[in-house]
C-alpha cells in the first residue's frame, strides 16, 4: 500500500472539549519583547522531495507555531490542548477540525521533518509519484458551506506539481462522491480508490482505477457489498481491500484479495468475533477488519481489527494482525491500542497508533514503524499529542 486516506476513526468532539478553558486573557509582555520565529510562507514550500526523506505524512503540527498556542516568550504553552485560544485553532465544536491538514516529509534515520505545503487545502494523504510530483487526496473548497475547509468537505484526487505549485484534479467532474483510500502503483501507473457514483448516500462505494491521463475503470460492483480500504501489491498484480456485507454495519467487514483487474476474488477473513455481544463502537460493529495491506512478497496481509470499544479511553482497541494468505493463520502484533492504516514495505510496517488517557494532554496519536519485532514511535512530544500527530503515513518509493 503506497498511500492511504482511510478515515481514521477519531473521536474529536468528545475528547477535545474535555476541560477546555472557556475564557482567556491577554498577557502583558512587558518592554523586553522576545522575537518569534518567522511565519511560514503560504503556498508550496519546496520544489522537490529531498532524496534523504523516507515517509510522507499529513498533520496539523504547524498549528503549534501559531501565536495562539505560544506564551509571551513565544514558547509553546505547557497545557496547549486545554488552552482556549490554542484549542480553537485545532478544533471547533461546530465544524470539526479547525485547521486544514498539511503534508510533511520525514527522515527515518534522523527524525527530521520538513513541511511541504502551507495552503488552504486540507490534505488527507500524499504519495510521491516522482521527486517533483505528489498524488494527493484533498479538499480544496468549502463544499458544505460551514466556513472551513477540512475533511468534511468533498475530496478529490489531484496531482500536485511542487515546481509549478499547480494542482491538476484527476477526478473532478467525473461524478464521484465519498472518494477515499487512494493508492498509487508505480508499476501500473494507476491509482486504485474507493468511491460511490452520485450524491445519493444509498449508493454503494465500489473500487475504481484511474491513470494519470484520467482514464477510469470500475473493478468491483457487487451490490451485496460496500468496498473500501484498498491497496495495490508491491508488484502491481494484486489488490487487497475490505468488504462490508449487507445489511450495513450489522456484520463486521472482511478482508478480500483479487487480481489487479478485479478477477479471482478471494475472501481472506470473516471478520473478528464478538464474544461479549458488545454494541457497536460508533457505527462500527465489533470485529470489523479494515485497512489491509499486502507484504512485499504477497504472502501475508496486515490489517486492523476492532476488538472492543470499551478500552483505551474512547479510541477502542484495533488490533494489528498479520494473516498468512495461504494458511489463513493469524499473528497478533498488538492488542492494546488503536492501530490504524498500516502500510507494509521492505523497511517495515507504518501504522498510526492512538492511545487513550483521562487528561487530554496525555492522549496520543502518532506514527510508528514495526520492524525487527519491535514498534518504534516516529513522532515525539508535542507532535504526538492527539490530534496533532500524523493522520496518515506513506513510504516514499525510493526509500524502500
Amino acid at each position: 500500500m503506497n498511500v492511504k486516506s482511510k478515515k481514521v476513526r477519531f473521536l474529536l468532539a468528545g475528547i477535545l472539549l474535555i476541560g477546555i478553558v472557556t475564557v482567556s486573557g491577554c498577557a502583558n509582555q512587558g518592554d523586553n519583547q522576545i522575537e518569534r520565529k518567522p511565519e511560514i510562507p503560504h503556498g508550496i514550500l519546496i520544489n522537490e522531495i529531498p532524496e534523504r526523506m523516507d515517509i510522507i505524512i499529513s498533520s496539523i503540527r504547524y498549528v503549534l507555531d501559531d501565536v495562539a498556542c505560544l506564551d509571551k516568550n513565544y514558547n509553546l504553552k505547557d497545557n496547549f490542548i486545554n488552552d482556549a485560544d490554542c484549542n480553537r485553532k485545532i478544533y471547533s465544536p461546530e465544524v470539526g477540525l479547525a485547521s486544514p491538514r498539511q503534508l510533511y516529509a520525514l527522515d527515518l534515520e534522523t527524525g527530521d521533518v520538513i513541511q511541504i505545503t502551507n495552503t488552504d487545502h486540507c490534505f488527507i494523504c500524499g504519495q510521491a509519484v516522482d521527486p517533483h510530483t505528489l498524488m494527493v487526496n484533498a479538499a480544496s473548497s468549502d463544499t458544505n458551506g460551514d466556513g472551513t475547509i477540512n475533511d468534511k468537505d468533498q475530496m478529490e484526487l489531484y496531482l500536485l506539481d511542487l515546481e509549478t505549485e499547480k494542482m491538476d484534479c484527476l477526478t473532478c467532474g467525473l461524478g464521484f462522491e465519498a472518494i477515499n483510500n487512494p493508492d498509487y502503483s508505480h508499476v501500473n501507473e494507476k491509482i486504485v480508490f474507493s468511491a460511490r457514483k452520485g450524491s445519493n448516500i444509498g449508493y454503494l462505494n465500489h473500487l475504481y482505477t484511474i491513470d494519470l491521463q484520467k482514464n477510469v475503470v470500475q473493478i468491483t460492483g457487487d451490490d451485496d457489498y460496500m468496498d473500501f480500504d484498498c491497496s495495490w501489491s508491491e508488484d502491481g498484480t494484486k489488490i487487497v481491500f475490505s468488504r462490508l456485507p449487507v445489511p450495513w454495519f450489522e456484520k463486521p467487514s472482511q478482508v478480500w484479495l483479487m487480481d489487479s483487474d478485479g478477477s479471482n476474488l478471494e475472501k481472506i477473513t470473516d471478520g473478528g468475533s464478538n464474544p461479549n455481544n458488545e454494541g457497536p463502537h460508533g457505527v462500527y460493529p465489533i470485529g470489523i477488519d479494515a485497512d489491509p495491506d499486502l507484504s512485499p512478497d504477497n504472502k501475508s496481509i496486515v490489517f486492523s481489527r476492532l476488538k472492543t470499544g470499551k478500552k483505551n479511553d474512547g479510541f477502542g482497541i484495533f488490533e494489528l494482525i498479520v494473516i498468512d494468505v495461504d494458511t489463513k493463520e493469524e499473528n497478533i502484533l498488538d492488542s492494546e491500542y488503536a492501530n490504524m492504516v498500516p502500510e507494509w514495505k521492505v523497511k517495515g510496517i507504518l501504522v498510526i497508533r492512538q492511545k487513550g488517557a483521562a487528561n487530554p494532554m496525555d492522549l496520543r496519536q502518532s506514527l510508528y514503524v514495526y520492524r525487527d519485532g519491535k514498534f518504534e514511535e516516529l513522532e515525539k512530544f508535542p507532535y504526538n499529542v492527539f490530534p496533532m500527530g500524523a493522520y496518515g503515513g506513506s513510504w516514499i518509493y525510493w526509500s524502500v
